[in-house]
């Protein structure tokens, strides 16, 4: 009985390693059975080429083709990290050295060429002369801007162009980037030049952003010639403290940053989604500008908009002269409304919100993120502020989604709840979730009752369901 077992073990250890080798030899139709050449050439091309080279060690049919034609040269961190620089120039070398595809789709760069410009020149040289539509260049690793000659990237190919922390100009004529449809620039020194041989030469441009860029005062975007442009990104441009779009076709505007004067030019039907994010600033911003700002957004067709508490507090009522000042304004087409804490010292309270929705007749979204913010029961809350806020007339028609977070349920948060839900009618949902540091979170069921039974006497619409969460996830809209 032990030798049949012995020999029976035996034979079933033989048959399992037949079995592995079998496996090994047929590795390349077991993986991809009945799919053609064409097909697996074209899965692979769709992944960069450190995972296309990977794939190369599991079968010796992948290993055919996959770097060699591979049309995404995606040298990026992930590329980088274990790599010397010498290492990282070397392998680049290698992959176009032995590339046989004729086209490059995508080329991705992440690399200090302190030094060695003129490998980066050869490469730029490379991908152009094989189509290249997508162009990523990013020399953050560099203690210097790398220095960028503008003739490497005159071809018509380009559709996609990103620079980061580079030294990029262009003239006034181009012979290329005709085609170009979106160009992002980040810690670049941008000039007024330069922004309008973008505008005057790129005739199918349907977006730039600029990111922590520096070197110019006055932003002119001139993109009436344009019929495509719909999406302009400002963030963090420190330098910048006056903006006039004229793009009667942009649909998509965010800017975070000090506070500068924004003109739209021309009316902006097609104007959607916006993002004002004032932050700290120098100095407000005046009067005269943030009315004319909330002007021509009133005769847009905005749909949704997300402000910081800075930008609310810009735009409050205030004195002037001694005089009682608010700016006049009304959003007819607003649907969704995000505000959300900036991290900066504010004085905004349940009123500034009520009465900033109040222009909102049809809104049916509203997201309120306070953070760790709490409103000021202070002197001016006790003189004006409590008063306006009790006599305020708003109504909320429309609205039917409520959605509170960082609340702490301290005084004045319970009262702006109370008159949200005393001045909706047709609330579906409303979605509390506590401040992190609001006693973990945690409620006693004789809260959770107590809180229910004030909520429900509060609410004017039977539908409206209140619900205490312990976490939501909103979308991060700072982060371009």
């Amino acid at each position: 009985m032990a030798t049949k077992s012995v020999g029976s073990q035996t034979g079933s250890g033989r048959h399992k390693k037949r079995i592995k080798r079998d496996h090994n030899i047929n590795d390349s139709t077991t993986i991809t059975p009945n799919l053609s050449e064409d097909v697996v050439e074209k899965i692979l091309s769709f992944l960069p080429i450190k995972h296309a080279a990977m794939c190369g060690l599991l079968s010796t049919r992948f290993k055919k083709y996959s770097w060699l034609r591979n049309p995404n040269f995606v040298f990026n961190l992930d590329f980088a990290v274990g790599r010397s620089r010498g290492n990282f120039v070397r392998a680049v070398n290698r992959i176009f050295n032995q590339h046989s595809g004729s086209h490059i789709q995508r080329f991705q760069l992440y690399f200090d060429a302190t030094d060695i410009e003129a490998i980066v020149e050869y490469w730029v040289h490379m991908i152009t002369s094989k189509g290249v539509e997508e162009v990523d260049l990013d020399f953050t690793q560099g203690d210097e801007p790398f220095n960028l000659p503008y003739h490497l990237l005159e071809f018509e190919s380009i559709r996609i162009l990103k620079l980061n922390f580079c030294r990029f100009e262009l003239p006034p004529k181009l012979k290329g980037l005709c085609f170009l449809k979106t160009i992002a620039l980040r810690q670049v020194n941008v000039t007024s030049a330069l922004i309008a041989t973008i505008f005057s030469n790129c005739l199918c441009l349907e977006g730039i952003d600029e990111v922590q860029c520096s070197g110019i005062y006055h932003l002119n975007i001139a993109a009436q010639e344009l019929k495509k442009f719909r999406r302009f990104v400002v963030g963090d441009c420190k330098d910048m403290c006056l903006i006039d779009i004229d793009a009667p076709t942009l649909s998509t505007f965010f800017y975070r940053g000090e506070s500068p004067a924004i003109n739209f030019m021309t009316q902006m039907r097609h104007l959607k989604d916006v993002i004002l994010n004032f932050t700290l600033v120098r100095c407000f911003p005046h009067l005269y500008s943030m009315s004319n700002l909330m002007l021509r957004l009133s005769v847009s067709n905005i749909e949704v908009l997300r402000i910081s508490t800075t930008f609310l507090e810009r735009l409050s009522s205030k004195f002037k002269n001694g005089t009682y000042t608010k700016i006049s304004f009304l959003l007819l087409n607003l649907k969704e409304f995000h505000l959300f804490t900036d991290g900066a010292i504010t004085d905004i309270n349940p009123y500034d919100i009520v009465s900033f929705l109040k222009n909102c007749l049809y809104v049916d979204r509203v997201f309120l993120d306070l953070g760790e913010y709490s409103f000021e029961y202070g002197y001016y809350w006790k003189m004006l502020g409590k008063q306006m806020f009790e006599n305020c007339d708003a109504n909320f028609f429309q609205l039917k989604r409520l959605t509170v977070s960082g609340f702490k349920f301290e005084k004045l948060e319970l009262e702006m709840l109370k008159f949200f839900l005393n001045k909706s009618g047709v609330l579906d949902s409303v979605e509390l979730v506590p401040a992190k540091n609001w006693r973990l979170g945690v409620f006693t069921r004789e809260e959770h009752d107590m809180y229910n039974q004030l909520f429900d006497s509060w609410k004017v619409s039977p539908n409206a369901k209140i619900s205490i969460l312990k976490s939501i996830e909103l979308i991060n809209v700072w982060s371009f």
